[in-house]
C-alpha cells in the first residue's frame, strides 16, 4: 500500500472503463437520425471525450452549425440511445476490477466523473461488484463539471478526508486540472482516451502507463 494515501478519486471513461465504442455508436445513431452523413470512427472519436457528455454532444455536432431545435433533437437522441447501448461493449480495462477489489482493503474508493449521474449509476451497477465504491459521483445539471473541484470538495467534507491523503486518477488534462484545482495529488493513466498526453504529463504527480503500473504505485 502507498501509505501516503487513504482515498482514491477515480475517473470513469478511459480510466476505469473502455466506453468509447458504445458512445460512438450512440453518437453516430443520433447523427444519422438527424439527417447528417457524418460518422465517427474510433480514433477520431477519442477527441470527443473530455469535459462531460454535454460537451461531447457539442463537439460531435460541431462540424456543422445546427439550430437550437436540431441540437436539442441530437442531444435527446444521443442520451436515449447511449442509455440503451452503454453496456453493450463497455467493460473495465483488463485487470482493473481485480485491482480495485484488492485496493478496497486499504483505500476508500470514490468515483468522480463528468458522466451524467443517471448514466453513471446505470453503468457502474452493470460492470462492477456492488459496494466496491464508497460513493460514485457523476455530473448533475445544477453543478459545474470537471475541472471544477466541486465533487472533490464535497467528498472531502462529507467523509472528513484530508486532501494530502487523497489521490485523483484520470486519463485526461481535465482530470489532472481537477486535481490541481482541488489541491490533491494526481496520477495520469496513459492507456485511456487522453489526447496530447505528453504535453501535460509534467502536471501530474505520477504517470501510469498500464493497469500494472497503477497497481505497483498503489500496492
Amino acid at each position: 500500500m502507498n501509505k501516503k494515501y487513504k482515498a482514491l478519486f477515480l475517473d470513469t471513461d478511459g480510466t476505469l472503463l473502455d466506453t468509447l465504442q458504445d458512445i460512438l455508436d450512440a453518437v453516430n445513431y443520433a447523427l444519422k437520425e438527424c439527417g447528417y452523413s457524418k460518422q465517427y470512427e474510433y480514433e477520431e472519436g477519442k477527441k470527443l471525450i473530455g469535459g462531460g457528455a454535454y460537451k461531447l454532444a457539442e463537439r460531435a455536432i460541431s462540424f456543422t452549425t445546427p439550430s437550437k431545435e436540431k441540437y436539442d433533437q441530437f442531444q435527446k437522441l444521443f442520451f436515449e440511445k447511449y442509455l440503451e447501448l452503454q453496456d453493450r461493449t463497455t467493460k473495465p480495462f483488463q485487470g482493473m476490477t481485480e485491482l480495485l477489489l484488492s485496493l478496497k482493503e486499504n483505500y476508500q474508493l470514490f468515483i468522480v466523473s463528468n458522466k451524467p449521474q443517471f448514466l453513471l449509476d446505470d453503468i457502474i451497477a452493470k460492470t462492477f461488484p456492488k459496494g466496491l465504491f464508497v460513493e460514485a459521483c457523476g455530473h448533475k445539471i445544477e453543478n459545474p463539471e470537471k475541472p471544477n473541484p466541486i465533487l472533490i470538495n464535497y467528498l472531502v467534507e462529507k467523509y472528513q478526508l484530508k486532501k494530502e491523503e487523497c489521490l485523483f486518477i484520470g486519463d485526461s488534462i481535465t482530470d489532472i486540472q481537477t486535481a490541481i484545482n482541488g489541491e490533491v495529488d494526481s496520477c495520469l493513466v496513459t492507456f485511456g482516451y487522453g489526447v496530447n498526453i505528453d504535453s501535460f504529463k509534467e502536471k501530474a504527480t505520477y504517470v501510469a502507463n498500464s493497469v500494472s503500473d497503477l497497481a505497483n504505485l498503489l500496492k
